[in-house]
């Protein structure tokens, strides 16, 4: 049989080392093999990296460690020479290599917590230059390191590479000219105004990377390999404005024409692999592309650097596609992809490609609830989760806690709701041994996800639905369409578990039921089509969703939100709210906060009134359609039918929306823990 995929899973070298295939995990945070704060081994990788390695990967880079963070990395030896040399022997049994990345720090994107900062808080914000503006709060502004500082980094550098070479690492990344953290810094214009030996000229901003490229290998030997993580483009407008893929903007950052003389430097010091992309923290949302961004979203901009130098370069942002991989690795545009949250969902989806059984990959839909909710609201009641977990998949990063095991007593079990929770529900039951029936009302499975997934830039959303159908169905799941359960269809299982979702949160004002009056729901799902001018009442994702899938379509959308601003959604990453603020400024949707529906006239033609805090009197906006999207409630009707029918509440069970509303990463992981206990 011929091999799928021959280019991909060819081997490659980067310096003196060979990888098995073209496919290596991208650093993410929250994968570092050291704890932050403590620098003490973290336990969790181990599992979580040996799943990947058993998924055939070629290379492994965990997240990013700082060669000083509160001391110097290299006074670390123990963890290195300890747990982790005893990880990097089981990792090798699988034929993966592993390279250690490391970083001088985050410089003006290091998250700065709300308030007053403290003098030592304050000397810690170090950057290329003198009064550069954090990037989350612009008002704080960093210094620049000295250049006896920097010395002490290139000097760190060295020592940490030797010691990662004696851990049995097989070479090093370094986090440089990447994301707009301190290295990249230096190497950028509109970031380094220094007039030192590290200021002005290309060469001079680009010394302290090819120092430190320099100094690891005098260190480590010049057979020992270096790779470099590096953005093509920052993708700025200026500092904390990003441009959109297709945009025309003047660059801030580096350019690209800039990009080339500045990858043969690197290459010059002995570079011996480039891990590229785009962006900055200032465009977040191309080197952490959120479903927004087109699939391989990087590869135009990798693929032309790839022609001024001589060593592999890979491609990062969205590279997941077997196919679209196989077919430029083999035409030599790129030498290998490089990814990171697809591993979060499915450790095995390398495997799975590799057998043709693709549409078993349960796919990333770059949604960052899990993986990434960095500079969002936190969650209420709740610190957060760590980054790098998944919230398609509970296992990642805790695979020796959630390890599915057979129920010891085989159970009936009824799943009444065919949304993404009852979905999940049924597939782990199922997984476990019980024998489970699922009851779902309507003819398809998916519930209110079905419309989360409706618009065009949500193709992974679509495939996701897809794959919990074939899971069940090649489960062989007693699935009942059509079926609206009741307490008498449930009478004789075991367990009941009501996943029965949400409905639209209804509002009692005047002309709302005027037929151009949409919910949100009804214009996802086709049922309605919105006119060329549509307000949108809700200014939460799916409003500013729906504002966006508009603009595309070539209407006028309006978005009134009553609260102080739009997208306050506890635990959104900034890559995601940040991209859909640009979306906004650059299709000039109009935006009204501290601002309520009043209702809708017809009187004189078809306007929405609209409260404005403090305002006077009304506002009227002339529109063709209203869509409501101001939320939904738990549909709990089923729980309480059984209840009042004397179901015992021990074995009745509420998952998902028809507990509490959240958002996907919660009805998931809410199932997944309920059916590991059942």
């Amino acid at each position: 049989m011929q091999e799928r995929y021959p280019a991909l899973f060819s081997p490659v070298k980067i310096g003196s080392v060979t990888l098995k295939n073209r496919v290596a995990i991208a650093a993410m945070g929250g994968t570092n093999l050291l704890l932050p704060g403590t620098g003490e081994f973290n336990p969790n990788v181990r599992d979580y990296y040996l799943a990947r390695a058993k998924g055939n990967v070629g290379l492994i880079i965990p997240g990013v460690t700082f060669v000083h963070t509160g001391g110097w990395l290299y006074n670390k030896e123990a963890a290195f020479l300890g747990p982790i040399r005893d990880l990097m022997d089981e990792i090798h049994a699988y034929g993966t290599k592993f390279f250690f990345q490391l970083g001088a720090g985050f410089g003006r994107a290091e998250h700065v917590p709300e308030g007053d900062l403290d003098k030592e808080t304050l000397s810690r914000l170090v950057s290329a230059s003198d009064d550069m503006p954090n990037v989350w709060r612009p008002e704080i502004r960093h210094r620049g390191l000295t250049a006896e500082e920097i010395r002490q980094f290139v000097d760190a550098y060295g020592k940490c590479a030797l010691m990662c070479k004696r851990a049995g690492i097989d070479g090093v990344e370094i986090h440089a000219v990447h994301e707009g953290y301190t290295l990249d810094q230096f190497a950028t214009a509109c970031t380094n105004r220094r007039t030192d030996e590290y200021g002005g000229s290309l060469e001079n901003r680009f010394r302290f990377v090819t120092e430190v490229i320099r100094e690891i290998k005098r260190t480590c030997g010049e057979d020992y390999p270096v790779m470099v993580r590096y953005s093509v483009a920052s993708k700025m407008r200026g500092f904390n404005k990003g441009a959109l893929p297709g945009e025309a903007y003047e660059e801030f950052g580096r350019s690209m024409e800039e990009s080339p003389a500045a990858a043969r430097l690197l290459v010059a010091a002995g570079a011996d692999a480039l891990n590229a992309d785009n962006g900055s923290y200032d465009a977040w949302w191309w080197a952490h592309p959120p479903v927004y961004m087109p699939q391989h979203c990087n590869f135009p901009e990798v693929a032309y650097l790839k022609k001024f130098v001589d060593v592999p370069v890979f491609c990062a942002g969205r590279m997941e596609d077997p196919a679209f991989a196989e077919k430029v690795i083999a035409a030599g545009e790129i030498d290998g992809i490089s990814v990171g949250r697809q591993f979060l969902a499915d450790p095995e989806w390398l495997n799975k490609a590799r057998e043709g059984r693709e549409a078993d990959i349960r796919p990333c839909i770059a949604c960052h609830n899990g993986c990434f909710a960095i500079g969002g609201i936190p969650k209420p009641g709740s610190s957060g989760r760590p980054t790098a977990h998944c919230a398609l998949n509970p296992v990642t990063l805790e695979e020796r806690n959630w390890v599915l095991t057979p129920a010891e007593t085989k159970k009936r079990i009824a799943v009444v709701g065919g949304g993404v929770g009852g979905m999940e529900c049924a597939r782990i039951l199922t997984l476990r041994g019980h024998n489970v029936t699922l009851f779902e009302k309507s003819g398809t499975l998916g519930g209110v996800f079905i419309a989360a997934a409706a618009p065009d830039f949500k193709e992974k959303d679509k495939q996701l639905l897809a794959w919990y159908r074939r899971q069940l169905e090649t489960l062989g799941v007693d699935v009942r369409l059509h079926t609206q359960a009741g307490p008498e269809d449930v009478a004789g299982f075991d367990e009941v578990i009501a996943a029965t979702g949400a409905s639209p949160r209804k509002l009692d004002l005047p002309g709302l039921e005027d037929a151009r009056v949409i919910e949100a729901i009804e214009y996802l799902n086709g049922v309605k089509e919105a006119g060329e001018r549509t307000v949108v009442i809700g200014g939460g994702l799916t409003g500013v969703e729906i504002a966006y899938d508009l603009a595309l379509k070539g209407k006028k959308p309006v978005i009134v939100e009553m609260q102080k601003d739009i997208l306050l959604v506890p635990g959104l990453c900034a890559a995601n709210s940040n991209y859909l603020r640009e979306i906004i400024r650059y299709y000039g949707i109009p935006v009204y906060v501290n601002a309520s529906l009043a209702g809708v006239t017809d009187d004189g033609g078809f306007r929405v009134r609209i409260r404005e805090k403090d305002a006077a009197e009304e506002r009227l906006l002339e529109a063709d359609s209203c869509i409501l999207s101001v939320g939904y409630v738990p549909s709990r009707q089923l729980a309480d039918d059984l209840l009042a029918s004397g179901c015992p509440a021990d074995r009745l069970h509420i998952v998902g929306d028809a507990h509490k509303v959240e958002n996907l990463m919660s009805v998931i992981w809410e199932s997944y823990e309920l059916c590991y206990r059942l």
